[in-house]
C-alpha cells in the first residue's frame, strides 16, 4: 500500500524532493501519479460509478429509501464498532426523525477524541490518515481507505460526466500540493503528472513577477481542464483579465473553499468556460456537486444532510442553519450527527431542470478569509497558507493576522501542548515567505470572528 507509506513519510520524502531538478521532479510526481491512477482507476471504480450514474435516474421516494437504509445501516456498524458510539442508545431507526435522538457531534469532541471514532472493523495498517483543519484553522486527524478513496474518485467522475467530460483528460491543477521547492525564483513553477495527463501548478509562487509564466503555461494548455481553489483560480483569473485577454479552457471545476458569485463571474469570463463547483471534506462525510444547470445537489449516496438552527431544530424552509452530517461511506471512521462548522440552507423551489431528483443545497458560510499580499508582490490564497497547518494536532484555532506591510502573525487558539508546533508553523512560513517577511507568533484564548460568527484564516489590518 504505497499511499498509506508515503503520507506516513511525507515530510521526510518531500526534502529529498526539493532536491532534485525538475526532470526528476516529473519523475518521482508520475511516479506517484501511476500509483494513484492504479488506485483510482480500477474495475470497482466503474462498476460503482455505474451505479452512481443510474441512480440519477431515481424519483425523490427512491431517495429517501435508499437515505433511509443507509442511515439504519450506518449507525448500527458506528455501533458495533466504534468505541465513542458504544453508548449511544439502542433503538431503530424508523425515520429520519429518529436520528435526532442522538446528540450532536462537535469538531471539538472529535478533535479530543480522534482514537474513539476508529472502527475495529478496519485494521490499523488499512486506515489511511488525512489531516484537515476545517473552517476553524484547528486541525482534526481523519482516517478512511483505499475502497472510499476509490469511491470518492467515482463521484468526482460522474460530475465530470455531468460536464460532458470523460476520464482521463489532460488538466491543469491548482491545489495544495507544494509541487516545487518554496526558495525557487524562476519557472518552472510546475510538475508534470503523466500518468494522469496532468500539470500540477504551484500555489505558493503567484506574484505579478511570475504571471507571465503560468499565463505561458495555461496559453499552451488551452482547452484542458482547470481545476483548483476559488481563490488561487480568481487571482489567475485577475492576472488574465489585467492584460485584456482571456484563454479558453474545456472546464473549470473548483472546489475546497466558497466560491462566490464575484469569483465564479470573473473565473468564467477569463477562461471562457463553464464552472462547477463542488463542497465537500476531508472527514468524507457529505458531498455537494454542481449540475450542468448550475444547482447544487446532495450526492445522497454520500452522506445525511441536517441542516439546523442554533437550538439544534430543523431550520423552517430555505432559512439557513448548520449543517450537520452523517456519512454512509468512511466505514473507518463513522461519523454520526458531526457538525462541521458550515452553513447553508436547502433550496426547495421546484425540481432542477436538469432531471435529477437528488435535493437541493446552498452553501452559505464556509471560512471566509482575505488574500496574503505579501510587499515582494508574491500573492497568497487562504488555501495556500491553510496547507501548513494540516500537520497540527493539538491547536483549537489558527488564524494569520497581516497588520504591516512586512509583518505577519501566527495567532493560535492553543489546546495541550501547542507550542512546539505554533513554532513550526511560524518557522514553516518564514521559510516560505523569505526576507520580505517577518513572522511572529502568539497565542490567544478566542479566534478573531467577523459579523455572523465567520472565522477568517487571514485578516488584514493593513491599507491597501
Amino acid at each position: 500500500m504505497l499511499e498509506p507509506f508515503l503520507r506516513a513519510n511525507f515530510s521526510r520524502l518531500h526534502r529529498l524532493y526539493d532536491r532534485f531538478p525538475a526532470p526528476a521532479r516529473t519523475l518521482l510526481t508520475s511516479a506517484r501519479g501511476w500509483s494513484l491512477t492504479r488506485l483510482r482507476y480500477t474495475a470497482a471504480t466503474f462498476a460503482f460509478l455505474d451505479q452512481l450514474r443510474s441512480h440519477e435516474a431515481w424519483s425523490p421516494a427512491e431517495v429517501a429509501v435508499f437515505q433511509l437504509r443507509a442511515l439504519q445501516e450506518s449507525v448500527k456498524h458506528a455501533r458495533e464498532t466504534a468505541d465513542y458510539y458504544a453508548g449511544y442508545p439502542r433503538f431503530q431507526i424508523r425515520s429520519f426523525d429518529d436520528l435526532r435522538r442522538f446528540p450532536i457531534l462537535h469538531r471539538e469532541a472529535l478533535r479530543q477524541q480522534r482514537d474513539q471514532f476508529l472502527s475495529r472493523a478496519t485494521p490499523p495498517h488499512a486506515r489511511i490518515v488525512a489531516g484537515t483543519t476545517g473552517t476553524t484553522g484547528g486541525n482534526v486527524k481523519v482516517a478512511y481507505t483505499e475502497e472510499l478513496a476509490r469511491e470518492n474518485w467515482a463521484f468526482l467522475l460522474r460530475q465530470w460526466a455531468w460536464a460532458g467530460i470523460p476520464p482521463l483528460q489532460p488538466r491543469v491543477t491548482l491545489f495544495g500540493a507544494r509541487i516545487v521547492p518554496p526558495s525557487r525564483v524562476k519557472p518552472p513553477y510546475w510538475t508534470f503528472n503523466l500518468p494522469e495527463r496532468q500539470i500540477l501548478l504551484s500555489i505558493f509562487h503567484l506574484s505579478e513577477k511570475t504571471a507571465a509564466d503560468y499565463l505561458g503555461l495555461l496559453r499552451r494548455q488551452q482547452g484542458a481542464i482547470l481545476e483548483g481553489f476559488p481563490s488561487v483560480l480568481s487571482i489567475l483569473a485577475d492576472f488574465v483579465r489585467s492584460r485584456g485577454e482571456t484563454i479558453p479552457m474545456r472546464v473549470v471545476f473548483t472546489s475546497g473553499e466558497p466560491l462566490y458569485p464575484e469569483a465564479r463571474e470573473k473565473i468564467g469570463a477569463a477562461f471562457q468556460s463553464s464552472v462547477f463547483d463542488s463542497y465537500g471534506m476531508t472527514e468524507y462525510c457529505g458531498l455537494i456537486q454542481q449540475c450542468e444547470r448550475g444547482e447544487m445537489h446532495l450526492a445522497p449516496e454520500y452522506g445525511f444532510l441536517e441542516i439546523l438552527d442554533e437550538g439544534g431544530e430543523p431550520v423552517q424552509g430555505e432559512d439557513e442553519g448548520y449543517f450537520v452530517w452523517t456519512g454512509f461511506l468512511n466505514r473507518a471512521m463513522p461519523l454520526i450527527r458531526y457538525r462541521i462548522g458550515d452553513r447553508g440552507k436547502w433550496k426547495l423551489e421546484g425540481p432542477c431542470a436538469c432531471g435529477r431528483a437528488f435535493p437541493r443545497v446552498i452553501p452559505t458560510i464556509t471560512r471566509e478569509s482575505e488574500i496574503l499580499r505579501c510587499s515582494d508582490g508574491r500573492i497568497f490564497s487562504p488555501r495556500a497558507l491553510n496547507q501548513f497547518l494540516k500537520q497540527s494536532a493539538s491547536l483549537r484555532f489558527c488564524q494569520f493576522i497581516h497588520d504591516q506591510s512586512e509583518h505577519l502573525v501566527v495567532r493560535a487558539v492553543a489546546g495541550a501542548q501547542s507550542a512546539p508546533e505554533v513554532m513550526r508553523i511560524r518557522a514553516d512560513l518564514q521559510r516560505l515567505l523569505g526576507s520580505s517577511m517577518r513572522v511572529t507568533a502568539e497565542m490567544a484564548s478566542e479566534p478573531v470572528s467577523l459579523p455572523g460568527g465567520k472565522i477568517p484564516l487571514i485578516i488584514n489590518r493593513i491599507s491597501p
